[in-house]
């Protein structure tokens, strides 16, 4: 997986700073990291970055044992990544942990602990990445329709209108959103940017916020208590938990005897006792979990028929369909956010692709 093959430029630019390498010195290895871990975050790394890094420095911390960083080789950084293939982890994954060891001696090298940035003298073999799958306008919409509920509708709404990250999305607060220029700013991988949205998304948002104006945008959804009936020897009677004192009652009250039907109680049930849950004081909201969001997505796929549809697939359809539209590649890498523009070169490929049969046709 790996090539043993030095890289020319291995070195980082020291700075004197001694007094900074003398205080790492005396700090244990997982300490050092732990300083690491400090600088990531004033760094404005990503969540996401931020735990991969993390789990990669315990491991290889696990790995190497109490002895100097500085004594740590290239040929110790390799074996390391063999021993992290031989549990059956992908190429992605792996090569993910070099990037982490890479930025973590970059940090000793800086700070005066190291000479050489071991990690940087391997070089990974460039992994073949399939085209990723996107969606037709067609089956985005299938997958709009499919959504259970005005949140779930929001989030698919604004994740193909925005191109967002799944983190970029779960870290928008309503003070990000500006309703006026449809506009929201968005935090991802250490930087941030403005991204756009439609009229759709935004009659989505506004069904689903239904006025509130503060904190996260995504928040789990809170069950209401509705109540319940039940008829029992002839009588209908209704159920509720009374919370105005505190530790929860349960309520009962006569609605009526049979033949009465069941939509009959429930509609008296109902003016008698307009709003059961009244009192209720809940756990503060808290925003949702990638997992949710990636659940959300995947359900909604399946209940469309579209098979397993990803996150990461309406991202690649919003950057794809505005490349079908003549969209200009770097306007596509600002609003993608991508570093690269070669990164966003790969979906004009896709996109090429798709128009190649038509071109044929014609």
């Amino acid at each position: 997986m790996f090539r043993n093959v030095l890289e020319k430029r291995n070195r980082l630019p020291v700075h004197n700073n001694s007094q900074a390498a003398r205080a790492l010195e005396k700090l244990e290895n997982h300490q050092i990291a732990e300083k690491f871990n400090e600088w990531l975050v004033c760094q404005r790394y990503s969540l996401a970055t931020l735990t991969t890094y993390r789990r990669v420095t315990q491991e290889f911390i696990r790995f190497w044992g109490t002895e100097r960083l500085s004594k740590v080789t290239h040929l110790d950084v390799r074996q390391f990544l063999i021993e992290m293939s031989r549990r059956d982890l992908s190429a992605d994954i792996v090569h993910r942990y070099l990037w982490g060891l890479r930025c973590f001696f970059d940090f000793l090298c800086l700070n005066g602990l190291i000479d050489e940035v071991a990690p940087r003298l391997i070089r990974p073999r460039p992994a073949k990445r399939p085209f990723a799958r996107s969606l037709s306008e067609k089956n985005i919409r299938r997958l709009i329709a499919a959504t259970k509920n005005k949140r779930d509708r929001a989030i698919v709404e604004l994740l193909y209108a925005t191109g967002c990250r799944v983190g970029e999305l779960l870290a928008i607060q309503m003070e990000d959103i500006d309703f006026k220029h449809l506009t929201i700013r968005v935090k991802g991988k250490g930087s941030e940017r403005r991204v756009i949205f439609g009229h759709k998304a935004k009659l989505a948002l506004l069904s689903y916020l239904r006025g509130r104006s503060s904190g996260k945008l995504f928040e789990n959804v809170s069950r209401v208590q509705n109540g319940s009936i039940s008829l029992n020897k002839n009588l209908w009677s209704g159920y509720w938990l009374d919370y105005s004192r505190g530790k929860p009652r349960i309520k009962r009250i006569s609605l009526g005897h049979a033949p009465m039907s069941r939509q009959k109680a429930w509609k008296r049930f109902k003016g008698a006792v307009p709003n059961p849950d009244i009192g209720h004081r809940r756990v503060k909201a808290h925003g949702l979990t990638r997992s949710s969001v990636w659940r959300t997505i995947l359900d909604a796929g399946h209940r469309a028929g579209l098979g397993k549809v990803t996150t990461h697939m309406l991202r690649h359809s919003f950057a794809t369909h505005l490349l079908d539209r003549g969209a200009d590649v770097r306007v596509v890498q600002e609003l993608l956010g991508h570093s690269s523009l070669a990164t966003t070169q790969g979906y004009a490929h896709v996109s090429a692709r798709a128009v190649a049969p038509t071109y044929r046709r014609s």
